[in-house]
Order: C-alpha cells, then structure tokens, then sequence
C-alpha cells in the first residue's frame, strides 16, 4: 500500500495545486470583502439612526444636545455606541409609561346542572 503514493503522487501537477489555492484565496478574499462590506453598511444606518434620534431628542436640562450631536459626528460609530448606552436609553426609561400587567380574566361560572 505505502508503495503506491509516490505512483499517485505524479498525477498531481504543480499547476493543479497553484490553481487550487488560488481558487480557495480568491474565495475567501471575495467573501471577507463582502463582510467587510456589509458591518460597514451596518455600522453606517446605526451612526445614521442615533444622528437622527439625538437631533429629534426633546429638549430638557439633562440633555445636552449640540454636544451629543458633535460627539457622533465626529467620532463615528464609536460616539453612535456611547450615545446609545449613555444618553439615549436613560431618556426612553424616563419617558415610558411604567409596564402593568392586565388583571387575570374572570372565571365564568360553572354552568348549573339542575335548570
């Protein structure tokens, strides 16, 4: 058995291996660029979405708007993130009404037997 792998081995040429890996390169180049790609875009509509929600934010005394705005604007993504967890979901906690649950449905009574 171990006699026949160099007799194997000859079939396989040094250009079928080069084309090979250069398949396998460009594949994984061309799927690593499209995902490159994509958490750009990604990154691009939530800069986008928190831009548009902190220039719409109300107005009060804690919120500092120009402020946030400048951050996000000149930080990218990074001033997206840190509006979101800093300034935006503090102010939605404010501004929800407090969450209660519905009271039970009533039990119907048992239907009388006897009528």
């Amino acid at each position: 058995m171990l006699s026949k792998l160099p007799v194997l081995a000859q079939f396989v040429s040094p250009a079928d291996t080069a084309v090979g890996v250069g398949l396998g390169l460009g594949i994984g180049l061309f799927l690593l660029f499209f995902a490159l790609v994509g958490t750009g875009l990604a990154l691009f509509a939530f800069w986008v979405w928190m831009l548009i929600d902190c220039a719409q934010a109300p107005e009060d005394p804690s919120n500092n708007r120009v402020a946030w705005v400048l951050i996000i604007v000149f930080t990218s993504w990074l001033g997206a993130l840190l509006y979101f967890f800093i300034a935006r979901q503090p102010r939605l906690a404010r501004t929800r009404p407090p969450v209660s649950c519905p009271p039970p449905p009533a039990v119907p009574p048992a239907p009388n037997p006897s009528s």
